[in-house]
């Protein structure tokens, strides 16, 4: 499979060999030589849009956490977030949403990922509209979840 970072150097390396392939098949190296510019040029501006697509666009390898989302029609301001720890290291997104979901509505759950290995580091985040953080906190915190006991409580606010 061919990596993101590395496409547009293979594109412009199989443009030119498919020219080195006409020109020495067809045996006729002065006709395409008047067309060489326009193919090179062509071939070089490809390399660049697709550099530049790639720079600008995020990475689905390098995110750090997976978001599974169920309700959308909740507003940002509407939405708290709880702090889950001690999780179990085989426990996905879909797992503590279902769980979580028993006690009342939940917007989004992310885990997080260690970026370099994938695997998970054992605490996330779950959204939940705003008003119930307390009535989730009182009847999940130090619950059995997956065989732990897990911990549920405010997050912190991310720091800019």
């Amino acid at each position: 499979m061919i990596n993101l970072k590395t496409k547009p150097f293979f594109i412009l390396s199989f443009g030119f060999a498919i020219l080195g392939y006409i020109i020495s098949s067809t045996g006729a190296a002065s006709q395409v030589s008047e067309f060489l510019p326009s193919i090179f040029v062509l071939l070089t501006a490809s390399t660049l849009f697709f550099i530049s697509n790639i720079s600008s666009q995020p990475s689905a390898n390098n995110s750090s956490t997976h978001k599974a989302s169920t309700n959308t029609d909740v507003t940002s301001q509407d939405i708290s977030t709880l702090y889950i720890g001690n999780l179990a290291y085989k426990a996905n997104e879909e797992d503590v949403q279902t769980f979580f979901e028993e006690v009342g509505n939940v917007n989004s759950v992310r885990l997080v990922k260690d970026k370099r290995s994938g695997r998970r580091k054992g605490f996330g985040f779950v959204e939940i509209a705003s008003g119930e953080e307390d009535k989730f906190i009182s009847k999940l915190n130090k619950a059995e979840f997956m065989e732990r006991s897990i911990i549920v409580r405010y997050a912190n606010e991310k720091q800019h």
